[in-house]
């Protein structure tokens, strides 16, 4: 339903002007899209999380009609997928370019500094040579450009930076919100926020809705829990931060400084702690303080904040288990969990689709859609691929191969 959307998505920008902060990145960007002699064919957008990149990209296309080919990180991460994908889109001019109604599309990669990593196969040389032959816009953002496996990639896109939206510009969009929310807000409060959020647009959008449900009116009281960020340190900083700490004290002085996730860092910590830890017995025993802090990020939930340092101090623990015997490895980063549901994204969201249809035509949710029909749509497809339920469903070709071959619902 409308009221359950995001506020983030709810109020994405549809316009170049909707988007606030880095008038200079986005001059910049539109010259480059609107030239069509332009000097490289791809540019990198690159700066913190939750500037704009995304979501100018987006305004910027729906502004001046181009149709955007996004390829997400299940899209990116080898040559063949990349191919598959990459070549069509590029090789050939749209139809459509010719109409009033589109300039024609625009292949866009989001967070490429997160999807290339260990499991990368030939991927960074196959997008490089899709840029050089590519006869539309080729466009790319990333929070970090420094990785080292993004050199070559660099080299053949204009860079434009993006830096971290001012504070009056995070206020204006948050009392601009709250108005159509029919949330009264004070303005410390709506302040605080915005200086919690360090620049991050998105993230200070992300509070508000969360502090503000149930609200109607929003105090500064009400923003006490908030916990500065620190937006220069990342999950990588992080997890080697608090593994080379000497200290249980200095781990969670770390933590406690830091702007990840936390859910995302548990992850990462469950992830890197046999790389971290050769000794059986070490890693045991920091298992075991993992699955503690775990327990204890559930008491958390959303509002027992005051439990979150002993969820620090267990993953502070677990990092120090054996200070001296710390050495330099490879971290795995982002954690494998949320690769795996990159990688399966595709396949989730045809899955959600059948299920909206079947829901629409049985009169149930998509839940039930999903787990008491689409089994038995799934047993008559396999026995009879011309069966009526096809038409009746409407539905395509692609859905009933994809149910017959389905394993898991």
């Amino acid at each position: 339903m409308k009221n359950d959307l995001l506020w983030v998505e709810k109020y994405r920008p549809k316009k170049i002007s909707e988007v606030l902060g880095n008038e200079l990145a986005k001059t910049t960007f539109i010259n480059w899209l609107n030239n069509k002699r332009r000097r490289k064919k791809a540019v990198l957008l690159y700066g913190p999380a939750g500037v704009g990149k995304t979501a100018l990209v987006n305004a910027a296309s729906n502004q001046f009609n181009f149709t955007i080919i996004e390829m997400n990180a299940s899209d990116t991460r080898t040559e063949k997928a990349i191919n598959k994908v990459g070549k069509p889109a590029t090789s050939f001019v749209a139809l459509d370019k010719f109409s009033t109604e589109t300039k024609g599309n625009i292949l866009f990669l989001d967070e490429v500094d997160g999807v290339f990593g260990q499991q990368d196969r030939g991927g960074i040389g196959a997008i490089i040579k899709i840029v050089k032959e590519s006869l539309i816009p080729v466009v790319m953002a990333a929070n970090n450009p420094d990785i080292k496996k993004l050199r070559p990639l660099k080299k053949v896109c204009q860079m434009i930076r993006f830096q971290q939206v001012r504070i009056p510009l995070i206020i204006t969009m948050l009392r601009r919100i709250c108005v159509m929310e029919n949330v009264e807000a004070e303005f410390e409060a709506l302040e605080r926020i915005a200086q919690n959020s360090r620049g991050d647009m998105r993230s200070a959008i992300n509070d508000l809705q969360s502090i503000s449900e149930g609200r109607p009116v929003l105090r500064v009281q009400d923003t006490m829990f908030l916990s500065y960020r620190n937006k220069d340190i990342g999950m990588y900083e992080t997890i080697m931060g608090v593994f080379s700490a000497e200290s249980v004290r200095d781990a969670a002085m770390i933590l406690n400084r830091s702007s990840v996730n936390y859910d995302d860092f548990l992850l990462s910590i469950s992830d890197n702690l046999p790389l971290r830890y050769p000794d059986s017995a070490d890693l045991a025993h920091a298992y075991d303080l993992v699955s503690r802090a775990d327990v204890f990020r559930g008491r958390v939930g959303t509002e027992n904040w005051h439990l979150l340092r002993y969820f620090f101090n267990l993953l502070a623990e677990a990092a120090t288990v054996s200070p001296r015997s710390f050495k330099p490895f490879e971290v795995i980063s982002p954690p494998i969990r949320i690769m795996k549901l990159f990688w399966t994204k595709s396949k989730r969201t045809k899955l959600e689709n059948i299920c909206a249809k079947i829901a629409l035509k049985c009169h149930v949710s998509r839940t039930t859609a999903k787990t008491d029909i689409v089994p038995f749509v799934k047993i008559i497809l396999e026995k009879q691929k011309s069966s009526p339920i096809i038409s009746w469903l409407k539905l395509e070709p692609n859905d009933v191969d994809y149910l017959i071959k389905i394993n898991k619902f």
